[in-house]
């Protein structure tokens, strides 16, 4: 399922529990018949008791391994492990995992990702056109970019490689144990009519008509150790499609997630000062802060990240005022929810919605 072609109802949801919503199961079905797939076979080849087309199914969700087993028999039926997210090349069905293979026994993510490009230049399927695919790394801003432009010149390919991009930088999070958090991202194509897919992947700026297509993060993410064996690639390789495309999988290696689990989702109460957070965690200040360093993040960016994500889920909702989102995001003032919100996402609450 290309990340251009996401619901936009659900753009902004939250994590689903290990369910898939209905919609992302039909989005990749409608998918398969433009492209002349027969998607009665892959249904059963993927054990589906129910055809989620039909307009007579009341069923609301799928399982996490549903969404896998149909992702896996698009790609194989039409030959493209990409799933078409890579427009200007092919990827014959067993290449991600030589890929990610090829990655995990890197002595860090730079070295991986320098890997994963190698592995993309030399033994992809090109259509003929020069391949842009590098790292940036802006020492100043100690950030990092992700860069990919593809040789397909329609809008909308270069809408589904930025969303590729995104779905990259989920694998490699899983692989060192960390959430690496986008902070921008930048398109080389036109902002689309439809943002659904946008959304889903990017809760962050994003500048359109660019020279490339990029996914920028913090640059120490980079120096981080591959945290991951053979045997649990294997195992996430199994669900893959629903982990970079649904929901990432989480990971409790890093501090990051242990305070994001401490902060919770109701934030009208106060968050917990450093130093609080420094008893809750049974370390010493200046050990909290080395271990955030490391992860390319603070304590300030985790807690505004949280408030973020809970205020595009309460959004995306029917019957809430932006005023009554700001209030329970944990802003007093609207008007400084207004600004926060921007600059995060890029865009207003209002615009947003």
């Amino acid at each position: 399922m290309r990340g251009a072609d996401l619901p936009g109802s659900l753009a902004a949801a939250r994590p689903y529990n290990e369910t898939v919503p209905m919609e992302f199961t039909r989005a990749l079905l409608a998918q398969a018949r433009t492209r002349g797939v027969d998607v009665g076979a892959i249904l059963r080849a993927a054990g589906f008791p129910f055809d989620p087309l039909r307009q007579s199914v009341q069923t609301v969700f799928v399982s996490r391994e549903q969404y896998s087993r149909l992702c896996v028999g698009l790609f194989r039926a039409i030959g493209d492990e990409s799933g078409g997210i890579m427009p200007d090349v092919q990827t014959p069905p067993g290449t991600m995992r030589l890929i990610a293979l090829s990655m995990l026994n890197s002595r860090s993510l730079a070295a991986a990702l320098k890997r994963a490009i190698e592995f993309n230049a030399v033994c992809r399927v090109r259509q003929g056109a020069q391949l842009i695919n590098r790292v940036e790394v802006n020492s100043e801003r100690k950030e990092a970019s992700l860069c990919y432009l593809s040789g397909d010149d329609r809008p909308e390919a270069q809408h589904s490689v930025l969303c590729g991009l995104a779905m990259w930088l989920r694998f490699c999070g899983w692989l060192i144990g960390q959430h690496i958090d986008i902070t921008e991202a930048s398109c080389a194509g036109p902002r689309p009519g439809f943002m659904a897919g946008m959304r889903h992947f990017f809760p962050c700026p994003v500048a359109y008509d660019q020279r490339i297509n990029s996914v920028t993060f913090s640059a120490r993410h980079l120096d981080a150790t591959i945290a991951r064996t053979e045997e649990q690639l294997e195992a996430f390789l199994k669900l893959a499609p629903y982990h970079v495309v649904i929901d990432p999988l989480a990971t409790t290696l890093g501090i990051t997630h242990r305070i994001r689990e401490i902060l919770g989702d109701d934030f009208r109460e106060e968050m917990p000062s450093f130093e609080e957070l420094t008893q809750l965690l049974n370390m010493s200040a200046r050990t909290l802060r080395r271990r955030l360093e490391k992860e390319g993040t603070s304590y300030q960016r985790i807690k505004d990240n949280a408030r973020r994500d809970v205020a595009i889920s309460l959004l995306s909702r029917d019957g809430l005022t932006v005023s009554e989102v700001a209030e329970q995001t944990g802003f007093s003032d609207p008007s400084a929810f207004h600004r926060s919100f921007k600059k995060w996402t890029g865009q207003s609450p209002g615009s947003y919605r």
